[in-house]
Order: structure tokens, then C-alpha cells, then sequence
């Protein structure tokens, strides 16, 4: 019985992991295909890759993206942690308060958080661009950061904090010393998908986008309304490329983070 079950657990993980990476394994390899069809492999060709590079459109949108997720990753890293460390010394009451404000925006949906967005930057009269970009993909990566350095907090042992005050340390050299850190893997961590999760957003980007400053997913959304080219292919292929990336080396960190 036992090697029924582990027989059709093996199936059932064969089968889920091949529906989940066949379609992207599929764009990888239909961006080296020299026809310009995805209905016949005519060869392998490295073209797709040299028009992409040679794209000075997608350039710009790359450059506004990476300039986005940048500065996404680094204030949502300041404001995340900042929120988490002083949660340490505020009242029950209070702590609920922050909790439920960081979990809203990400149970609000998409469409609706960025109309609002939009309503709200159009009454600040604030031109949209990259700050808009900035503040809007903010709202929804600080919750995450919070989260995480929220939960290595919680394993930080008392008495380390209790002794530091104990020595006459000042809440401000606590945190400096002992906290920070402390939480840096986490931080780290929080930052990188921050950065993985600005550069994957199209709903909220298409409401805060400037006309100068289109972000790489909504440029390639719109090149798939006119037709999808195995350029897009290519382009698909290497932001996959990145983000394994990121992904890799937010483990890497995680792991050092556990065997230190």
C-alpha cells in the first residue's frame, strides 16, 4: 500500500512540475528557433537576442524598471524595518493596529489599489513617473518586509535586549548594535524579493506610469496585444534569468543566515 501511495505521489509531482515549467521551458527555447513562428522549429538562431539588444525602447524600459526596483527594494527596506523595530515597544493595542495596516494592502485587490492610487496622485497633482512608481510599488513590498524582519525579531532571544539595557545602552545604540544586525539576513532577503516582486508588477504600473517612464512588464504587455515575436521570447528568457538569480542568492543568504 505504502508503495501505491509513494508510486502516485511521485506521478502526481512528475505531472504538477511538467505543467508548471513546460510553457517556460517552451519560451526559452522558442527564442533561439530562427523562424518567427511558434508553429514550426526551422533551427536555432541567436537573432532574436541581437534585435533585442539593439531595441532602444525596451532599453528605456528596462532602465526605468531596474531604476524603479531599485529604489522600491531600498525605501521599502527602510520603511519595513523601521515599522518592525518600533513595534517592539509599543502597547498590544497599538501593535494590532500596525499588523492590520500592513497585511491591508496585500488583501486589497490589485485593479482597486491602483485606481485609488490614481485618484490620490491626481489630487496631489503629482506628476506620474518614477516617484509615483516608487510610492505605489512601496505600498505593497513594505508589508512583506515587515513581515519577515517582524519574524526574525520574534526569535531574538530577550534576554540579549534585556542585557543591553542593563548595561546603560540607549535604545538607539541597542538597535544599531544588536538588532540591526541581527535582522540584516532578513532585511537582505525582504529587499531582493522587494526588488524580484517591482519588477514583475504591470496592474499598478499601468495606472502610475508616466509617458516617459514605462516600465519593462507594461511594455511587454502591450507588445502582446499587437503580436508576440520571438523577440519577446528573448526577453522573457533573460528576465527569467534574473530573477533565478535573485532567487539564488536570497537562499544563499538565508542559509548563511541559519548556519551562523
Amino acid at each position: 500500500m505504502k508503495a501505491k501511495v509513494s508510486g502516485f505521489g511521485i506521478f502526481y509531482l512528475s505531472l504538477f512540475f511538467v505543467v508548471l515549467y513546460l510553457p517556460v521551458l517552451s519560451v526559452v527555447l522558442y527564442s533561439f528557433n530562427a523562424s518567427s513562428s511558434t508553429a514550426q522549429w526551422t533551427g536555432w538562431t541567436l537573432d532574436w537576442y541581437r534585435q533585442l539588444f539593439s531595441d532602444r525602447v525596451i532599453a528605456q524600459a528596462f532602465r526605468v524598471s531596474i531604476q524603479v526596483a531599485v529604489l522600491t527594494a531600498l525605501l521599502s527596506a527602510v520603511l519595513g524595518t523601521f515599522t518592525a523595530v518600533i513595534s517592539l515597544w509599543v502597547t498590544n493595542r497599538t501593535k494590532k493596529a500596525i499588523q492590520g495596516m500592513m497585511i491591508l494592502p496585500l488583501i486589497v485587490p490589485e485593479v482597486a489599489l491602483g485606481v485609488s492610487l490614481l485618484f490620490f496622485f491626481n489630487a496631489l497633482r503629482l506628476p506620474f513617473g518614477i516617484l509615483t512608481l516608487v510610492l505605489s510599488h512601496s505600498l505593497f513590498c513594505v508589508p512583506y518586509v515587515y513581515i519577515m524582519v517582524r519574524l526574525r525579531l520574534q526569535e531574538i532571544d530577550v534576554s540579549i535586549i534585556e542585557s543591553a539595557l542593563d548595561l546603560g545602552a540607549s535604545r538607539r545604540q541597542m538597535v544599531r548594535t544588536i538588532i540591526l544586525p541581527l535582522v540584516a539576513p532578513s532585511i537582505v532577503t525582504a529587499a531582493l524579493l522587494c526588488l524580484a516582486m517591482s519588477l514583475d508588477d504591470v496592474i499598478i504600473s499601468t495606472y502610475m506610469s508616466g509617458p516617459r517612464s514605462t516600465t519593462l512588464p507594461v511594455h511587454i504587455f502591450s507588445m502582446m496585444r499587437v503580436g508576440v515575436t520571438p523577440k519577446v521570447n528573448a526577453l522573457c528568457s533573460l528576465i527569467l534569468m534574473g530573477t533565478f538569480l535573485i532567487i539564488g542568492f536570497s537562499q544563499l543568504i538565508t542559509k548563511k543566515r541559519r548556519f551562523s
